[in-house]
């Protein structure tokens, strides 16, 4: 490897005259300047292995592209003009020394490149992520931060990503825009004056925040393979997928989205933190065997509920005007189902109780059809309801086998516009029937009002389970015994 040294002359980087040595750099040699280098202008698409300017007081001017197969070193004592940018071909170190670089960069490799940065950098354009062949990371950055004004663009074809320990930070106006499963695992932040535009991006693992800027999202924001933490509160996504066979997801603010989206797998994924706020629906893309869980509420205020065979687990509340496609089952185990206002449409769709959960305000809202698995113990404060023209079914998963209602509390409940069998109560009597025929059969210890005779259902001459008289709350009703 030779040194080329820039000559007190300088001039256009294919003459010869402009280098000491009297040889244009190549792919190979080293680009050195002195204190006594003249200007430099890159007038040509050139390339070097490394380039020097530790000791350069004069002007690189940026006319063309530059490719480095190498390290890069910067002084602040130089002037960069011109709009072209460098291409990082090979591994290096970067060092700034405090310069900032105004146009792109560009880092382009088909094998695993890795870039150190020795200390922190901004680049007033963009940083352009290229790579090809085998799927896996193409680019790892390591060290420090680098501040990007332009935004990034991630083009890297068939899974293929950048990784490492250097911190990105979006800090202009730009894009974050990406290829199919192109993705980012450094942490990222946003903390801009300007606006960043998104489209569809990928995130496997690392920390994703927003601090400042207009944010213009399109796409959807696809967190996938690796932990990813995200600290986004202050702006809206469009759309956020959650995936992982058995990743951690973790939000450390509250996840504001128009549309989530959950699981494309058959395994579970978990999101634990704040909540998932949405206006505007949710889509469980995983099949049957599925599972989302975790401690993050997700709140639904708006929108549709599509799912497609997997379970969600996660706390879930209904809080606006929210429709349960016709045909899509929601399954729902574990968390907590809570429904606060608005108006939920859920004809022809099925609510599957699969195990143990709490259900809030199930009366304020009126199920097609609801299936507890056989032997399940369901806690809710209030039971079921629905109205003359709409009458929920609400059954067992295995016709003939019992699963469990307790209620929270020892006040009475009353239910009507439900048919119901195969339901046991954990306190016998205090469940309150108020429509005739709604014994479906194998219930026990409900009690069914203006029914005859006496409060039993038709076809159901006596409760098969008397009530015990708790110490306090409810009294004993001498018909139960």
């Amino acid at each position: 490897m030779a040194v080329r040294t820039i000559a007190a002359g300088g001039g256009n980087w294919n003459a010869t005259a402009t280098w000491m040595e009297g040889i244009v750099p190549v792919l190979g040699d080293t680009v050195f300047a002195a204190v006594t280098s003249g200007q430099l202008t890159v007038n040509v698409a050139s390339a070097c292995t490394s380039i020097d300017f530790t000791n350069y007081t004069n002007t690189l001017t940026m006319n063309a592209t530059l490719s480095v197969g190498g390290s890069v070193t910067l002084v602040t004592a130089m002037t960069i003009a011109g709009a072209s940018g460098l291409t990082l071909t090979a591994a290096g170190t970067l060092t700034s020394n405090g310069k900032t670089w105004p146009n792109g960069i560009t880092a382009q490799s088909s094998v695993l490149v890795i870039h150190t940065l020795a200390d922190n950098w901004t680049i007033s354009g963009s940083l352009t992520l290229i790579g090809s062949g085998a799927a896996g990371v193409k680019h790892t950055f390591n060290g420090n931060t680098l501040n990007i004004a332009g935004g990034i663009v991630v083009y890297l074809a068939g899974n293929i990503g950048v990784n490492g320990t250097t911190t990105f930070v979006l800090n202009g106006t730009g894009t974050w825009s990406a290829g199919t499963n192109s993705f980012i695992t450094n942490n990222l932040t946003i903390n801009t004056a300007g606006t960043i535009t998104i489209g569809t991006v990928y995130k496997r693992g690392g920390t994703l925040i927003y601090t400042a800027g207009t944010m213009n999202v399109s796409g959807q924001l696809a967190l996938l393979v690796a932990t990813n933490t995200l600290d986004t509160s202050g702006m809206t996504w469009n759309q956020v997928l959650f995936d992982g066979a058995g990743i951690t997801h973790n939000l450390t603010s509250d996840l504001n989205v128009n549309i989530l989206a959950l699981g494309n797998s058959t395994n579970q994924t978990t999101i634990n933190g704040s909540t998932i706020n949405i206006t505007n629906g949710i889509t469980m893309q995983g099949t049957a065997g599925g599972v989302t869980t975790g401690t993050t509420k997700i709140k639904i205020t708006g929108g549709t509920i599509t799912s497609s065979g997997m379970t969600l687990r996660s706390p879930l509340e209904i809080a606006g005007d929210v429709t349960v496609v016709s045909g899509n089952t929601l399954t729902y185990n574990t968390g907590t189902l809570t429904y606060t206002s608005g108006k939920v449409t859920t004809t022809g769709s099925t609510l599957a109780l699969t195990g143990p959960a709490t259900l809030i305000n199930m009366d304020k809202m009126t199920w097609n059809t609801v299936t507890v698995t056989a032997g399940t113990t369901l806690t809710m404060n209030k039971f079921f309801s629905g109205s003359p023209t709409k009458k929920p079914t609400i059954q067992s998963s295995t016709s003939g086998t019992a699963y469990t209602i307790t209620f929270q509390d020892n006040f009475e409940k009353i239910a009507k516009f439900v048919k119901v069998s195969d339901c046991s109560l954990t306190s016998k009597g205090q469940l309150l029937m108020l429509t005739p025929n709604s014994d479906k059969g194998g219930n026990s210890g409900i009690r069914y009002i203006n029914q005859s005779p006496n409060g039993i259902a038709k076809n159901a001459p006596s409760i098969v389970d008397t009530m015990t008289s708790p110490s306090f709350g409810l009294v004993t009703d001498p018909c139960f015994y």
